[in-house]
């Protein structure tokens, strides 16, 4: 749950602020700006749903391509959409061809911005991985109450955020704030741009050089650093982004804490009253959706990461014929346990046992599966959890192979034993490499 909180936190609120302020500016500066965004919306909204289909049916290559594709389109777009504001849209309200061309550009820009973050969210209710337990399930409703609490939360985000925007009575200001945002955005598509330019793995480069240039870092020296910042301080970019977006309706409460304007009567009083509170309330919400949302690439982010440490393994002895063996007694109370055999390559496989409950029958297997490798199993409550993909494991699945489940391992049980060879312990090193 607090995966996807995180995840959709992070790809929505990296868009929502500029698509935010590119529509509002849309519709104070051109009569149709309304209809010129919410068609580049539409659009962007049907590409992002083909797109979502093929990013989960075809390989990781394609998608990246077409991410860069974007990327390049979206610094374009962004750069033409900054010097119509600089040049053309410096009244407010005016129905001008640069206001119109402006227009145009934003509504290109936002179709982009949308087209790279959207297919993603919309895809991840189809790849919850709920250890095989399929849609109807706990472990999927969870996951998607997560998604869903994020996008709700963006919802609220864009629409007090526009409300508040469209109230803002400093239009040369409102230019300013977007202009660095797009500029802030720009760096960002900027480092994305590079990453498969300096890759170094071989399969990215014969994949990608027939569309894209790959360099060495020798070539560019300042390629590489700089790209590796941007990928990982994508928070960064964010928190400047929504920090200078939220300026706007900081100065909206500020401005309305007390009444400006004439009355001539208790009612129109009472208008700029209600005016106020409207303006202050809309900019509270957005504060604190703005809070939440850093809460969630914060703290919720540093509780999900948290690093799970693996219970310590425990004794067992080896047979001269080569079986390892394990009491029933030390192993039937239900919880997961967990043993390690270093080999002579001091490689340590990991394997562990789990009693099935309601039944005499125990799931044996490695510690470490086909999708998330050799990062192991841990005990919460009664679950047992991936620790890489925090998937719930069906204790009745142990010991079967499909999906996160551990990797099967050949056990028997004999006279009160758990009866491993030793040898298939060995065969298994390479899952530990």
């Amino acid at each position: 749950m607090l995966k996807y909180i995180v995840t959709v936190t992070e790809d929505a609120m990296i868009a929502a602020p500029l698509l935010v302020l590119i529509y509002a500016l849309s519709v104070l500066t051109c009569k149709k700006g309304r209809v010129i965004q919410w068609t580049g919306l539409l659009v962007s909204i049907l590409a992002s749903i083909a797109m979502a289909i093929v990013k989960n049916t075809t390989n990781k290559i394609l998608t990246t391509q077409w991410n860069q594709v974007i990327f390049y389109l979206t610094i374009l777009s962004s750069a033409l959409y900054i010097i119509l504001m600089l040049l053309f849209l410096r009244k407010p309200m005016t129905e001008t061809k640069g206001a119109y061309l402006g227009t145009v550009i934003g509504a290109i820009l936002s179709a982009l911005l949308l087209f790279y973050e959207l297919p993603d969210i919309l895809a991840y209710p189809f790849k919850f991985d709920t250890g095989g337990e399929g849609i109807i399930s706990v472990a999927w409703l969870v996951r998607f109450l997560g998604w869903a609490f994020a996008l709700i939360l963006v919802a609220v985000y864009i629409r007090f955020l526009y409300r508040s925007t469209l109230s803002f009575q400093h239009p040369a200001l409102l230019r300013l704030i977007l202009i660095v945002t797009l500029l802030i955005n720009d760096v960002r598509c900027f480092g994305q741009v590079l990453r498969p330019w300096i890759t170094n793995a071989k399969w990215f480069r014969q994949q990608t050089h027939r569309m894209f240039p790959v360099y060495s870092k020798k070539e560019f020296p300042w390629a590489f650093p700089f790209a590796s910042f941007v990928h990982n301080n994508t928070q960064m970019f964010i928190f400047l982004i929504a920090g200078l977006a939220l300026l706007i309706p900081v100065i909206l409460f500020i401005e309305n804490i007390r009444i400006h304007g004439k009355w001539n009567n208790p009612a129109q009083l009472r208008r700029l009253k209600a005016d106020n509170r409207h303006h202050r309330r809309w900019a509270c919400i957005v504060a604190v959706c703005t809070i939440i949302a850093a809460i969630n690439l914060t703290v919720l982010r540093a509780i999900d990461n948290k690093v799970v440490e693996l219970s310590p393994p425990e004794e067992y002895t080896i047979s001269e014929d080569g079986i390892i063996r394990i009491a029933v007694d030390e192993v039937n109370d239900g919880h997961l346990h967990r043993f390690e055999y270093v080999t002579e390559n001091n490689i340590a496989v990991r394997w562990i046992i789990v009693k099935k409950p309601g039944t005499a029958a125990f799931g044996v297997g490695l510690d470490a599966c086909d999708v998330c490798g050799n990062a192991g199993y841990y005990e919460r409550g009664e679950q047992i959890i991936c620790k890489r993909c925090d998937v719930v494991m069906n204790i009745n699945t142990i010991g079967f192979k499909g999906g996160c489940n551990p990797i099967p391992l050949e056990s028997t049980i004999e006279n009160g034993y758990v009866l491993i060879p030793l040898d298939r312990i060995i065969a298994a090193e390479k899952e530990f490499k």
